[in-house]
């Protein structure tokens, strides 16, 4: 009886986190640096920064420019006080990152700094459409991210490595939501099957 409780109790809590929305998990940590993406009760998308560069990334304490494609139907972006251009960003050519080829939207504002360790989220609003966290692109899921740290430090470059990344569901590091359903799902069917072999043992 005990190991049938357990069981139960086990594929419930799975696909309770199995039934969450997508993006729950939506990140990825690169040089010390976790980039969190999310759909707040607004409708819009959440990029949260964290941690403390590493790398080539040590010391960085400004955000020139970043840009996101595959992120769903929204349309007429803003992020408050950052300039918006329709294409992608480089890595040099332009002072600000952005260079206006490309897919997706690219944000740049200058002087935006911060402190080490990276604390900081910037929300994106839109006025129609939707922003999806399952988009695929190749053969990841999410949006992809491209980010450009402190331009000016040689000839116009982003610091260090330029990120140009997809920000997936777990991040590889969580089990998407259609595994955790499968996981209850087989749990609660060896819960069933203990509980009828004692039953049958019983009669």
């Amino acid at each position: 009886m005990k190991l049938k409780t357990a069981l139960t109790a086990l594929a419930i809590a799975a696909m309770s986190i199995a039934s969450a929305p997508a993006s729950w998990a939506n990140t990825l940590t690169f040089q010390g640096v976790t980039f969190d993406m999310s759909i707040n009760g607004s409708g819009n998308l959440v990029l949260e920064m964290s941690g403390t560069g590493t790398g080539n990334w040590t010391g960085i304490t400004s955000l020139d420019a970043f840009a996101i494609n595959n992120f769903g139907t929204a349309t007429g972006l803003s992020l408050d006080t950052w300039a918006i251009h329709d294409g992608g960003l480089s890595n040099g050519g332009s002072g600000s990152g952005c260079d206006f080829t490309g897919n997706g939207v690219c944000f740049d504002k200058a002087g935006f700094t911060f402190t080490s360790p990276f604390d900081f989220s910037l929300e994106i609003k839109k006025t129609g459409g939707a922003f999806s966290l399952t988009n695929g692109e190749g053969n990841e899921i999410g949006p992809h991210l491209k980010v450009c740290f402190d331009p000016l430090t040689e000839k116009g470059n982003c610091a260090g490595d330029l990120l140009s990344k997809n920000i997936t569901p777990g991040g590889g590091n969580v089990p998407e939501p259609a595994s955790l359903m499968l996981l209850g799902a087989g749990l609660a069917g060896i819960g069933l099957s203990q509980w009828k072999r004692r039953k049958a043992g019983q009669a």
